[in-house]
């Protein structure tokens, strides 16, 4: 009984010895595993990590900004940046200091956004100005991104006259500055809307110099005075905006998309309507009426107008 027993905890103590041996083996496979395991999430991650950081795009690199006054061809500008990023594959964009009527960014699709609620790379400002630009500047750099950008200019009298002439003929109902403008001959609107004016003037004046190296100033004339002079105002604003990240293709595109809205060739911006569905192109003969009575405005006003065009390179 006693070698039976014997003999029973010695097989019993050698299969526990194997088990353990086992369960060791199987442990460090398991470590191995384990550890090449981790070893190719940490490779995934890093990979997906590499994947994320490159521009596919590039909003994915800069903060975009379409700067714009009230009568310096905003519509023309917006129309001409839209057709650029749709045909890159822009989805979304945001408006600067939205106002409640105003619901058209710089992209077809996902436009109505406001950027102090949802911050898109892509960004319209009807109101540019160099407090604006400051602002985005620094969330750019806050970012660790770059500003890139185009606003438009235009001559500050045309600017007041082509907005009497807009506004006599009841554009924009919702519009403050259009408040008793169609009750008004030229003779009593043209100098009052040189009031009503001056801040839209002080805003793009102010934009204009703090612009720096970041954004391209256009002037209005050039988009507006031949065809010729509209392509190459064009390219220019697509060099400077996209230097060399987009094709030669997508470059291509851009410029035949965006002569849609020459007005030498389609006689009114033609790309999409606005919020109030109007055209924006003024008839000539109240142009010239308008002009007719610039000289009826306050020597104070007038000499700020002077001053504005003097900034501009206008003189």
């Amino acid at each position: 009984m006693c070698a039976i027993s014997g003999l029973y905890w010695m097989h019993l103590g050698r299969l526990l010895l194997l088990q353990l041996c086992c369960q060791l083996a199987v442990a460090t496979e398991c470590d191995q595993d384990i550890f090449a395991g981790n070893s190719l999430i940490q490779k995934q991650l890093l990979v997906h990590e590499a994947v994320e950081t490159v521009a596919v795009h590039p909003w994915d690199k800069y903060i975009f900004v379409v700067g714009t006054s009230h009568k310096a061809g905003s519509h023309l500008l917006r129309n001409i940046m839209t057709h650029s990023f749709d045909i890159l594959g822009a989805t979304s964009s945001c408006i600067v200091e939205q106002s409640p009527s105003q619901h058209q960014g710089i992209t077809s699709l996902n436009e109505d956004n406001d950027c102090a609620v949802f911050p898109a790379p892509i960004r319209f400002h009807n109101h540019i100005s160099g407090h604006s630009i400051s602002q985005m500047r620094q969330e750019a750099k806050d970012m660790k991104s770059d500003l890139r950008g185009v606003m438009i200019v235009r001559d500050p009298l045309e600017m007041v006259v082509s907005a009497y002439v807009y506004h006599h003929r009841g554009a924009e109902d919702g519009n403050p500055m259009q408040i008793g403008i169609p009750q008004m001959g030229p003779e009593e609107g043209v100098p009052e809307m040189a009031s009503r004016m001056s801040k839209v003037i002080h805003r793009m004046v102010s934009a204009y110099e703090a612009r720096g190296p970041e954004i391209l100033a256009v002037r209005y004339e050039d988009l507006e005075n031949s065809s010729e002079s509209f392509d190459a105002t064009t390219e220019k604003m697509l060099d400077f905006v996209f230097k060399d990240e987009i094709t030669d293709l997508q470059r291509a595109e851009i410029l035949i998309a965006a002569r849609m809205e020459d007005l030498k060739r389609t006689g009114q911006s033609t790309q999409r309507a606005d919020e109030y569905d109007i055209n924006h192109t003024n008839d000539e003969d109240d142009m010239n009426k308008a002009r007719g009575c610039l000289s009826l405005i306050s020597p104070d006003v007038y000499a700020e107008y002077l001053k504005a065009q003097e900034v501009l390179g206008y003189v």
